[in-house]
């Protein structure tokens, strides 16, 4: 798997700079992620129980047919997802069929603040302890690194990106996992947006899966 690029900014002027941020242009986009984060997450929010589960089943058909034509077998992959928050799809009870298939399903958990994440196993039986922001997470084990990261998305555009919450937690994990796992992003078809303006801190996902399947993406 080759190393994913990092965005080209806005200006042209910058190009033969890519780690110069305009400071202007960066105030510009954190603004209006910020409008487009709280519009997205008021409307799943709104979204009926339901629909969200719906979707959820949708998604894990869809990713047990991406999985199956990328992989002869699960057997020895790691793959990390999200304990849901904030109306979040949740996965964890496709999660809890991975190690069926010889596979470890990890959740992760912030160590140290604006530092990347660790990565731990995760079972329906794990114990749990209230991490940060109040999210639970696996109370102990060994940190482990995963081959496959699903991302929940906020939004997304075409170009692989995703809008999650700011915290810039998932692009600095990205950024230091060696190997790089292959990132899919998980979210709903309607959180779909023309661009998410991407700076270059942001890391395209490989694929983004939503409740109609895999997204055609155009780098």
């Amino acid at each position: 798997m080759t190393d994913k690029p990092y965005a080209s900014p806005a200006c042209l002027a910058q190009e033969f700079d890519p780690t110069h941020v305009d400071p202007q242009q960066a105030s510009d986009v954190a603004h209006w992620r910020r409008a487009a984060r709280i519009r997205l997450l008021a409307d799943r929010a709104a979204l009926p129980v339901v629909t969200r589960q719906t979707a959820a089943q949708s998604i894990a058909s869809h990713l047990d047919r991406l999985l199956g034509q990328r992989f002869a077998s699960l057997e020895g992959l790691i793959i990390s997802a999200w304990w849901p928050i904030k109306a979040e799809l949740d996965l964890r009870f496709w999660l809890a069929t991975l190690a069926a298939k010889g596979a470890t399903a990890a959740l992760p958990v912030i160590l140290t603040p604006k530092a990347p994440l660790a990565f731990r196993a995760w079972t329906p039986e794990t114990r749990m302890e209230r991490g940060f922001w109040n999210i639970p997470t696996p109370a102990d084990g060994p940190e482990i690194t995963p081959h496959i990261t699903l991302s929940p998305l906020v939004g997304w555009d075409s170009a692989g990106y995703r809008l999650g919450y700011g915290g810039g937690y998932f692009d600095r994990t990205l950024a230091s996992l060696i190997p790089s796992p292959i990132a899919i992003g998980i979210g709903l078809t309607a959180a779909h947006l023309p661009t998410i303006f991407p700076q270059p801190h942001d890391i395209p996902m490989d694929y983004i899966l939503t409740e109609t399947g895999p997204q055609p993406l155009h780098p």
